[in-house]
C-alpha cells in the first residue's frame, strides 16, 4: 500500500484497530505481496479500500461476505475478496491481520487448485505460529 521510511517491508497498513501485515515465509518471501504487486492499479485500490475499512473499523464490525469471508472455520482462515481475487489471511492476538497468499478465483465454487492455495494458507498459519511462539518470526528483519 504505502511504504513509509523506517517501517518494515512486511507492514501493509497500520489501522486504528488492526495492523495488517504480509506473511513472510521461512525463505523471506512475501508471496501475497508479490501477487498484489502484479495487479492492475484498480484491483490494488479495491484491496486497499477493503483492508483500510476493516483495519479502521471498531471490533465487531462485519463486512459483507462479498468483500470478506471465513473460508475455513477450523483453521480460522479468512479471505479479502477484491473483485475476482482472493487474499487469504488470519487474525492474531494483538490486533494483527496476516495476509498469507493470494490467487485469482476460477469459478463460483472453489476448484481443486483454489483449495490447494487454501491448504498452503493453513500451512503458512501453522508456520507463523511456530516461528512466532519461538520468537524467530521477525528475526529475518532485525
Amino acid at each position: 500500500m504505502i511504504t513509509i521510511k523506517g517501517e518494515p517491508p512486511f507492514l501493509y497498513y497500520r489501522g486504528i484497530v488492526f495492523t495488517v501485515e504480509w506473511y513472510v515465509d521461512p525463505a523471506g518471501r512475501m508471496k501475497a505481496k508479490e501477487y498484489y504487486d502484479t495487479l492492475p492499479a484498480e484491483d490494488r485500490k479495491r484491496l486497499n479500500d477493503v483492508v483500510e475499512y476493516l483495519a479502521d473499523a471498531p471490533i465487531g464490525t462485519r463486512l459483507p461476505r462479498t468483500l470478506y469471508n471465513l473460508e475455513d472455520a477450523e483453521s480460522q482462515i479468512y479471505a479479502f475478496k477484491p473483485r475476482d481475487h482472493r487474499f487469504f489471511n488470519f487474525m492474531m492476538l494483538g490486533a494483527k491481520i496476516i495476509i498469507v497468499n493470494a490467487y485469482r478465483k476460477h469459478s463460483q465454487q472453489m476448484t481443486k487448485k483454489d483449495k490447494q492455495v487454501l491448504k498452503a494458507a493453513i500451512e503458512a498459519k501453522t508456520s507463523y505460529l511456530l516461528r512466532s511462539n519461538a520468537g524467530t518470526y521477525y528475526d529475518w528483519f532485525s
